[in-house]
Parts: structure tokens; C-alpha cells; sequence
């Protein structure tokens, strides 16, 4: 019934603006190309590896310090049509995910994919202007709802989708309705475990809307609210007393504002997520970590297999006031997380959060417990090419005495900290440089210094982590 419900939305949608919206003006047919590229050289202390100290040794090493470098390049492709409708997709290039000598392997989240190829793509979809108002875009492409440009937003940030969305404008306001694919049963692998799901056409999808305005020129007001429904089956032990798997279902939602007022500025988010969909928002996999047994079944290898979801509803926001004088800019980053809410991987400062950009981050914000944090942050110009941000960061944390689907949190496996550590605080201090050596050419030198303090007995040490940085980013 519910993928009924689905179709017919979707069908109302695609029907509804062919009906209403007259074709989109001729514009002149082509292919365009654009890109970027990344590299990265970094210095991780000994603490990221040995966990501030508790772990003194592994098997046959030690966990010494890391010195490591990646890249990779990304081209796009437009083709446009003579009336308008474009298709794009993305092709990513890594450089420095395997032997450096050899075509290194794909990696996703760890895993190697793509036949050994260090060459896949990772958008592509065409986008139908049925009017200057009215354009709906279908096919496997990147979603970012909130206050800022992708990279740097709290709850929805750069997300992979496959299915369909709308971009709707009417006046100063931005519509965006979405149905989309997250898990797609006929396209699974995983045949062994999940044949129920696969058989039965079990899904997982998420639809919603999200819309922007412009109050005026200086500020802008948006949200989104969305479910996602999971008809997967539930995974049990054998005497169905431990529940291994619990499909993500539920709603998700967010409100932020960004803007300027003379020398002040704001942006701010709070956003929810429902019990089984905390940490929904990562890029980690949702369908667990699966083994064979010894009648040859596979199942989920521990209670801890399913990365999200959890026992509480999950609230998490932010606000980020700034006053600027003259070259200086003064802020004050302050946010919170509650019932196992966990912010886009994208947030945070450099030492804390933004592992999704940071490669010198050591704590997740948001993992292990209920999070309160502030930071001071100050940015100078010195001119145009030449800026200096420091951040001077406090977070007191209210750890989870239990993880998982029935737990106070979820589990989190990109985190650098497992279960075992009950984080109480942490400062961070920390800077990034960033220098314009040409038009679309940026160099950014980053270093970080943080000190944890534990509060179960069980973890002897609270050392300082130190890192370190650089990287040039190239946009053509």
C-alpha cells in the first residue's frame, strides 16, 4: 500500500507539471565540461591510532604516528538539449586509495569495489524544464538542504540519492519535492541474507519536501520534512530474544536561517530525527554486517551490526552569530545533541566533527553520548587571497550507558571512539590558513590540538592528540 501511495505521489507530480507548464524556452545544444581537484597531506600523532593512549600496542606494531597523502580529480558532464532539458554526470578519479605503483582499488567506506577500477561515477541524472518555473530531475544525484553551501551544513549535506526531485520557484521562494531509493531490493547482492527482502520487493525509500526563501536580499529561511519507509525485514537471533536488525522508518526534519544584519550575522539549524533513523545521515551502510552460521544461513553477526537507529528520539541544532569589523570577524559556534541525534559528518570545526573534510579530526561530534558544545572562533583577512581562522572549542559530554537499536545512542562505527569510551570534554585548539594562489586555485594549511578527558574508570589515559594539514583544491 505503500508503494502505491508512492507511485501515485509521484505520478501526480510528473503529470501535474506536464499539464500546468508550457515547454521550457530553445536554448542552444552542447556539452560542457567543468571540474575540481583535491590533494591531501597530513600528520596524525600517535594518539589518533593508540586512542589517547589506552591502546599501548597492537599484535606485532606499534601505533605510531601517520604521515599520509590522497587525491583525486572529478570532471563533469553537461549535455544540454535543444529544448532545454540537460543531463550531468559526475566521473571521480581517486589517486591515492591503494598500492601507489599499481591502479589502486575503489574504496567505499573500506570496501573494495568497481573490478579493481579507480575511475567510477557517482552522479548521473537528467533534468526535465517543463517551464522557467518548473524543472523535475530524475536518476542518481546529490542533495544539500540547508543554510550552507555543501560541505559545511549540520543535518543533510552532499546526500547520494537515487529517484526523483523537483525544483519548483515561485517568486522568492525554492520547492523541492523528493522520492527516492535508498535501499533497492531487486538490485541487492546480498541474496543469502536478505532473499525475503529481495523476493518481496522490500524497499527502502524516503520522500518529502524542502523549500528556501528569501526574506530579502540578506536573509534566507528554509526547511525540510521528510519519512522514510523501510519494508525489510526485521533480523533476529534464533530464540528471538536479541534483535540483530530493525528497519529505518520514520520522519526526519529540519528549520535553519542564514543571513546578515549590518555588521552581524547568523546561521543557525535545529533539526529531529525519529528513534530509528539516528545517524541516518551518514554515509555509513545500513543493512548491517552479515556472516554464515553453520547451517550455511547468513545473518547479522552481532547486535551491534545495525549502524543506525536507536532507542530516543534524536534533536540536535546549532547557532553561529558572528560580528565583523573591518578585517576581523568574531563568532561563536554553539550547538547541542540529544536521544542519539548525529549531525551530517560535514559540521564542525577541525579537530572536532567535519570528518567528512577534515582528515585530521579525531572525534565525531555527537558519538558516544548527548553533546553540548561552543567554540570561539575568529577569521582575519589579511587580504584577499590571504585568511586566517582560529577556533578555540569546549564540549561537555553526556555519555550513552548503552548503543544500538534499543540503546541511548547508535552504534558508530566511523567514529574514533567505540563504545568503551564514555568521552566527558574535550578543548580543541586549532587553525587553518587559507591562501589563494590564482583564480580557482586555493591552498589551505590546517593544524589541530586537542585534549579528551574520560569518565569511566576503565580508561587509564587522556592524552593530547595533535594534527596537521594541507591541502590544494583546483576548480576548472
Amino acid at each position: 500500500m505503500k508503494k502505491v501511495l508512492v507511485a501515485g505521489a509521484a505520478l501526480m507530480l510528473a503529470g501535474g507539471m506536464y499539464a500546468s507548464a508550457a515547454s521550457a524556452a530553445a536554448v542552444e545544444p552542447g556539452v560542457k565540461l567543468t571540474g575540481d581537484f583535491r590533494a591531501r597531506f597530513w600528520y596524525q600523532s600517535e594518539e589518533y591510532a593508540n586512542k589517547f593512549g589506552n591502546v599501548t600496542k597492537t599484535t606485532g606494531y606499534d601505533n605510531d604516528s601517520q604521515v599520509n597523502l590522497d587525491s583525486r580529480a572529478r570532471l563533469n558532464v553537461t549535455g544540454t538539449a535543444a529544448g532545454g532539458t540537460y543531463v550531468k554526470a559526475r566521473f571521480r578519479m581517486e589517486g591515492g586509495t591503494g598500492d601507489m605503483d599499481t591502479d589502486p582499488t575503489a574504496l567505499d567506506n573500506g570496501v573494495a569495489t568497481n573490478n579493481n577500477s579507480n575511475l567510477w561515477i557517482d552522479m548521473a541524472y537528467a533534468g526535465i524544464p517543463f517551464s522557467d518555473k518548473v524543472t523535475v530531475e530524475i536518476g542518481r544525484y546529490r542533495s544539500t538542504y540547508g543554510p550552507q553551501a555543501a560541505t559545511y551544513n549540520f543535518f543533510y549535506d552532499d546526500v547520494s540519492s537515487h529517484g526523483a526531485k523537483g525544483i519548483i520557484k515561485v517568486g522568492n521562494v525554492e520547492i523541492n519535492p523528493f522520492i527516492e531509493y535508498m535501499e533497492e531490493a531487486q538490485n541487492s547482492t546480498d541474496t543469502y541474507s536478505r532473499s525475503k527482502d529481495k523476493y518481496n520487493d522490500n524497499d527502502e525509500m524516503r520522500l518529502g519536501v524542502h523549500a528556501k526563501g528569501k526574506i530579502n536580499k540578506d536573509w534566507t529561511v528554509g526547511g525540510m520534512l521528510g519519512y522514510q519507509m523501510d519494508d525489510r525485514d526485521e533480523v533476529w537471533n534464533t530464540r528471538h530474544t536479541t534483535q540483530y536488525f530493525d528497519p529505518n522508518e520514520g520522519f526526519f526534519g529540519s528549520l535553519y536561517a542564514n543571513g546578515k544584519s549590518g555588521a552581524f550575522g547568523l546561521t543557525a539549524e535545529l533539526a529531529v530525527t525519529s528513534p530509528e533513523l539516528n545517524n541516518f545521515n551518514s554515509w555509513e551502510a545500513d543493512n548491517g554486517a552479515w556472516v554464515m552460521n553453520s547451517d550455511g544461513a547468513w545473518i547479522a553477526s552481532s547486535a551491534t551490526s545495525d549502524l543506525i537507529g536507536s532507542d530516543d528520539t534524536g534533536f540536535g541544532g546549532y547557532v553561529f552569530p558572528t560580528y565583523t569589523m573591518d578585517k576581523l570577524t568574531l563568532g561563536v559556534n554553539a550547538g547541542f545533541t540529544s536521544g542519539g541525534f548525529q549531525p551530517d559528518r560535514a559540521y564542525g570545526f577541525i579537530m572536532m566533527g567535519t570528518t567528512d573534510n577534515s582528515k585530521i579530526s579525531v572525534l565525531r561530534i555527537g558519538d558516544t553520548g548527548d553533546w553540548l558544545w561552543a567554540g570561539l572562533v575568529a577569521q582575519y583577512a589579511f587580504s584577499e587571497s590571504l585568511k586566517l581562522t582560529g577556533n578555540l572549542v569546549y564540549a561537555d559530554v553526556d555519555a550513552w550507558d548503552s548503543t544500538g537499536i534499543n540503546g541511548e545512542g547508535p552504534v558508530t562505527s566511523a567514529a574514533a571512539l567505540g563504545s568503551a569510551y564514555a568521552l566527558d570534554s574535550a578543548w580543541e585548539l586549532s587553525a587553518i590558513l587559507q591562501y589563494t594562489i590564482s583564480k580557482g586555485t586555493d591552498v589551505y594549511f590546517s593544524a589541530g590540538y586537542l585534549k579528551p578527558e574520560f569518565e569511566r574508570a576503565a580508561v587509564h589515559e587522556d592524552d593530547a592528540a595533535f594534527g596537521a594539514l594541507t591541502r590544494l583544491e583546483v576548480k576548472f
